[in-house]
């Protein structure tokens, strides 16, 4: 065979091998773009997942197990029992979210949610992710992201959220937060027909205590009394601070004004009972004005104005009372 004869051959292999090495070299590039893109998240603290939808298998990198304490001998790839490890207050609402975005209802997928940590304490993250792999019908065949932890701005929101809804000093809900609820208490009981009670508290001669024993003693007491009002309610009831030595409690659903008296009877015993500040045993009384929906008052300003002044009527009648609002208070 001469040198021209073997042309052929030469070009045949160079038609092979080209597209083998061209495909190789994009294989690499991509895998180098792969861990390039992962090593870049990770750098900026995030935990990195990669999700076979088609086999429900995920891959998770070294620093998202790290963020809740996992090793790889502690937990499979089962994308099914990572999801067990959501809060189950938050697993719902996440499977929503991402079945909404595989099905094309929303453009992208970011969902915040607790996640139960190996030690069983719990952290909050920020979990985001898009798919980069679909089948020739269009159907999601691979989705990956990165879960951030964002524990720490959670934990500032609830600071923030509790000083513009809680009393600071005795941590029962302040005007804000009642006037809310009340507003909504309102609605549902105009709505089904239903009674409520708003009851305004005031301490007896709680003044005295600060002028004899300093406001020191005086918040303590404060913060006590705030303990047994609460402890005199139903967990569906809201007492809340109002400033200084008042208080008010919503009762969103009562059958009768029977309920709220009961109530109000219950409080006076307790408040009654001796608070011990250092070696100092303190008694306070309170008084209390009741105002009931629809009796008493139709809206939230005017039950609140009307259990002030039944209360005041209790403290003018001798204190260490209840009474509920009526007309002649009026005169």
């Amino acid at each position: 065979m001469n040198y021209s004869q073997s042309i052929p051959l030469y070009v045949a292999l160079l038609i092979i091998l080209i597209p083998l090495v061209a495909v190789g070299f994009y294989y690499i590039q991509l895998k180098k773009s792969e861990e390039l893109w992962k090593f870049a998240l990770e750098g900026a603290g995030d935990g990195v997942w990669d999700w076979d939808i088609h086999n429900d298998v995920a891959n998770f990198s070294s620093q998202y197990k790290d963020m809740f304490g996992f090793n790889d001998i502690d937990i499979n790839t089962s994308i099914k029992e990572w999801n067990n490890r959501i809060h189950p207050d938050d697993a719902l609402s996440m499977t929503k979210a991402i079945d909404s975005y595989l099905s094309g209802k929303s453009d992208k997928y970011v969902h915040e949610h607790r996640v139960i940590c190996k030690d069983k304490s719990i952290k909050w993250v920020l979990s985001r992710g898009m798919i980069v792999k679909r089948d020739k019908h269009g159907k999601p065949l691979r989705m990956v992201g990165t879960h951030t932890d964002i524990t720490a701005r959670k934990l500032l929101e609830t600071r923030l959220e509790n000083l513009a809804h809680f009393d600071a000093l005795s941590n029962v809900p302040n005007r804000t937060l009642f006037n809310d609820r009340l507003k909504l208490a309102l609605s549902y009981a105009k709505r089904e027909r239903k009674m409520l009670a708003v009851m305004f508290i005031d301490l007896d001669l709680f003044k005295e205590i600060n002028d004899l024993y300093g406001h020191e003693t005086g918040d303590i007491v404060l913060k006590k009394v705030s303990r047994q009002l609460v402890s005199c309610v139903r967990e569906s009831d809201t007492v809340a601070r109002m400033g200084g030595d008042e208080f008010v409690i919503l009762l969103p659903i009562i059958d009768s004004e029977e309920d709220a008296i009961s109530v109000a009877h219950k409080i006076i015993e307790s408040v009654a009972q001796p608070i011990k500040v250092e070696k100092t045993h303190l008694h306070v009384t309170c008084s209390i004005g009741i105002a009931v929906y629809p009796h008493h008052g139709k809206d939230e300003k005017l039950l609140v104005i009307n259990a002030d002044m039944a209360m005041y009527q209790a403290k003018k009648s001798g204190k260490n009372q209840a009474k509920f609002f009526e007309e002649a208070m009026l005169q």
